[in-house]
This record gives C-alpha cells, sequence and structure tokens, in this order.
C-alpha cells in the first residue's frame, strides 16, 4: 500500500513549481507568517481545482489531477534520490510513470471488483486506525487530512483500492510463480563462480538456495506483472483527457 504522507501539492497547470514540495510536520504550534498564509490559501484553493480536472478516464472511471499529483509527490523521492536535480523531463517522466501506476491500479481494482473479490468496512476501519495512531491524536489525523486536502471518504476509497489491487495482483502475479529445485540448481549451476559468502569462500548450493529463490521470484514477478499489466490494458478503454484537450 503506498504511504500516506502529509504533502503540500498544487495544482501543476497552475503553480508547477511547488509540485514536489517535501513531507513536511504540522507547523499548528507556531504562528503563520502573512507569506505562509497566502501559500496555504493558494493551496487549498489548488486542492479544489485540482479535484475538478480530470487526467484520465479507465473504462470510464475518472482519475483527478488530485490523484495524480499525490501519487507524483509519493514517488518523486525516488527519482530524486542522491542529489539529482529537477528537470522538465524528469518532471515529465515522474508524471508519466505516476499516471501509468494510478492507471495500473484502477484496472486492478477494476478487475477485482469484478470478480467478486472485496474489501470490508472493517477491514478499512482497521487501516484507517492506523494511520490515525501513527498522528498521534484526532487533531493531528485532521491536521494531516486538511494538510493533504483529503476527507475521511477520500482516504478510505484510496485504502480500499490499494488493497484491492494487493489481493488481485497477489492472485494474478505471486500465486503464479513457481520456483523448482530444477530451477535452483541451474541457475546455481550458471552463476556459482559469482556467489562468496562474506568470507569470500564459495557458497555451497543450500547455502546459496534461498537467495536465488528469492532472486529468481522477483524477476518472475517483473516478468507476470507486464503480462498481466498488458493484457488488462489491451482489453481497457483508456482515455488521456488532458491531452485531449491539449490537441483540441
Amino acid at each position: 500500500m503506498k504511504k500516506h504522507c502529509t504533502t503540500l501539492i498544487t495544482l501543476a497547470l497552475l503553480v508547477p513549481q511547488l509540485m514536489f514540495p517535501a513531507c513536511r510536520k504540522s507547523e499548528s504550534k507556531r504562528a503563520q507568517s502573512a507569506p505562509e498564509a497566502h501559500q496555504q490559501e493558494m493551496v487549498k484553493k489548488s486542492f479544489a481545482e485540482s479535484k475538478k480536472v480530470i487526467a484520465a478516464k479507465v473504462n470510464g472511471e475518472p482519475i483527478t489531477m488530485f490523484a495524480l499529483l499525490r501519487e507524483m509527490n509519493a514517488i518523486v523521492p525516488q527519482y530524486l534520490a542522491q542529489g539529482r536535480q529537477r528537470t522538465p523531463e524528469l518532471d515529465a517522466k515522474v508524471r508519466n510513470d505516476a499516471l501509468n501506476g494510478l492507471i495500473l491500479q484502477t484496472l486492478g481494482a477494476q478487475e477485482a471488483r469484478q470478480r467478486g473479490i472485496k474489501v470490508t468496512p472493517e477491514i478499512i476501519d482497521g487501516e484507517m486506525k492506523k494511520i490515525k495512531a501513527s498522528k498521534g491524536s484526532e487533531d493531528a489525523f485532521q491536521t494531516y487530512l486538511a494538510d493533504s486536502g483529503l476527507t475521511e471518504e477520500l482516504l478510505r476509497s484510496s485504502i480500499e483500492n490499494d488493497m484491492l489491487f494487493e489481493r488481485i495482483a497477489a492472485q494474478e502475479v505471486d500465486a503464479k510463480i513457481t520456483v523448482t529445485d530444477a530451477a535452483l540448481r541451474e541457475r546455481y549451476a550458471r552463476e556459482k563462480a559469482g556467489l562468496k559468502d562474506a568470507s569470500h569462500r564459495q557458497m555451497t548450493f543450500e547455502s546459496a538456495k534461498g537467495m536465488l529463490e528469492q532472486k529468481i521470484r522477483t524477476e518472475a514477478a517483473e516478468n507476470k506483472m507486464r503480462e498481466w499489466t498488458r493484457s488488462l490494458r489491451e482489453k481497457a478503454r483508456i482515455e488521456l483527457v488532458e491531452q485531449k484537450q491539449k490537441k483540441s
């Protein structure tokens, strides 16, 4: 499940320079200056605007600019690792990857619902309690929602979609991966020369078995995910609304 962090995101079309601000702690104990109050007001307006803008439709289900910007903020730290600087090209890649991720999540959740997979309200309640507990208090939780432009209804919906995707992916990807002893021995024979322990001694098959199995499973999961993603997209109606508007 994606991490729910407090972000100051704003509508990229209006204020692109504020697209990737860092997560921050609540500053309720410190009086806001006029510029800070003005920025907060801009952010609130941007939240409202971004919820009205449709970035894409997946089988008729909209993905809002608000959801896209939240996803961009969630994934951007991995792109800015090791001091990498923001560029227009990087911003475009982050946006494209975030949108593709949301499209896949939406397709997965839709597929799960069609198959009768459900996430009960009680399970969602449990996840909500965990998030509230992580904030420390009800007031802090409400501040988190306000700072993130979220409502409890939106947060619950996000949790449900995340869990639906996890469950359908477990069926379509994880459950279809089998690692045989023959495959493990073949991989060991192929990579034996490079398999050394902490003392630089040759690892035996038994000592390397667990590591090799994890490696094979990871590679298989990536391939299965690509195949499953391709099959979902092939039968889906995906409309990139914003691109369509730009061309018209």
